[in-house]
């Protein structure tokens, strides 16, 4: 099965959608130092009760709740997507 992310044909074990996006989440909490790590039912579960955008807000508020004390969720949401979306474009650029 191929797969087009971020306008290339992807292949191998990043050519499921699924997997591709969780190893873009995986890989910025890493980024971030967050020792966070999600599973493809943690996802599947974050998207039922929130958008895309919202799946890291909803995370924090349900697994990282003290980390409210500290930050704001939009931050520590655009901290995440930001860190994601470096990945992405990295692997875009990728011969």
């Amino acid at each position: 099965m191929e797969t087009t992310v971020q306008g290339r044909k992807a292949s191998g074990p990043l050519s499921d959608p699924v997997t591709a996006e969780l190893a873009a989440y995986n890989h910025a909490f890493c980024e971030l130092e967050l020792p966070w790590r999600w599973d493809e039912e943690t996802l599947a579960q974050l998207k039922s009760v929130a958008g895309d955008r919202g799946i890291v807000g909803a995370y924090v508020e349900r697994s990282q709740a003290h980390l409210l004390r500290a930050y704001e969720k939009r931050f520590l949401e655009e901290l995440v997507h930001s860190a994601r979306e470096r990945y992405q474009e990295t692997l875009s650029a990728a011969p």
